[in-house]
């Protein structure tokens, strides 16, 4: 699903691509016959080969580029992102699996979408895990208030289903419990890297995904057991000990 969607994707773009440059390559070589006609001279279309023959270069060394477009899946599935089984590559990250996540699915299925659905992804799971935990906590995805489930999914190129699916029988905690501890977990991250010398508490809110302090606030402290400012405190107590 993953590979026919991407590679669904790159020949579309390909299409619109080559298309714009085929009604331009048309358009220039109607403008060098009307140029033609205008001066009298013998219609041809030869004022123009040399533009056309560098918008055709670009093309060719574009594709040598990227030949997944003439290789199609083999060369494809090298470059974008592969679930599976577990590689030596995935087993050295250093992103761990968090105590949030259940990779043994023991809950009772009770609908049939979702018994489909344990067939198709069910040797994903730890990938999705782990791509997932590489979102939230490397590319700080959380960070736009509005990112939702179905942005997760989109940025890992799969079905929205299939994030549902993770975050019901393989997390501790609701999607948006997990968007909630990865804000601040970002937050805290901000706080030991200096960020509140330049910046106010209100700033960190809206810097780490929350719509304002009020929502920060609760979170922080549900999160961490302590308040900001407590925790700013105690932190500075440890500096200073």
């Amino acid at each position: 699903m993953l590979v026919n969607n991407t590679h669904f994707v790159l020949i579309k773009k390909w299409t619109i691509y080559l298309f714009s440059f085929n009604i331009l390559t048309a358009s220039m070589l109607l403008i060098a016959i009307y140029t033609e006609i205008i001066n009298g001279n013998t219609i041809s279309g030869k004022s123009m080969p040399l533009p056309i023959l560098f918008f055709w270069l670009f093309i060719y060394f574009k594709i040598l580029f990227t030949p997944e477009i003439l290789y199609g899946i083999p060369i494809l599935n090298k470059k974008i992102l592969k679930f599976g089984s577990i590689s030596e590559e995935n087993n050295e990250s250093s992103f761990s699996i968090n105590d949030n996540w259940i990779i043994d699915d023991n809950k009772t299925k009770s609908n049939n979408p979702d018994l489909k659905l344990q067939e198709k992804i069910n040797s994903n799971i730890v990938s999705y895990i782990q791509e997932v935990d590489k979102l939230s906590y490397n590319n700080q995805i959380f960070r736009n208030p509005k990112t939702s489930i179905s942005d997760v999914a989109l940025k890992l190129c799969v079905p929205t289903s299939h994030m549902v699916y993770l975050f019901k029988y393989h997390s501790k905690i609701s999607f948006h419990e997990y968007r909630t501890q990865s804000r601040i977990k970002d937050s805290i991250n901000l706080i030991e890297n200096d960020y509140l010398k330049l910046n106010t508490l209100e700033s960190l809110a809206y810097k780490t995904g929350f719509a304002s302090y009020n929502p920060f606030y609760i979170a922080f402290k549900k999160v961490t057991d302590l308040s900001p400012q407590d925790y700013l405190k105690s932190k500075n107590n440890l500096i200073y000990t």
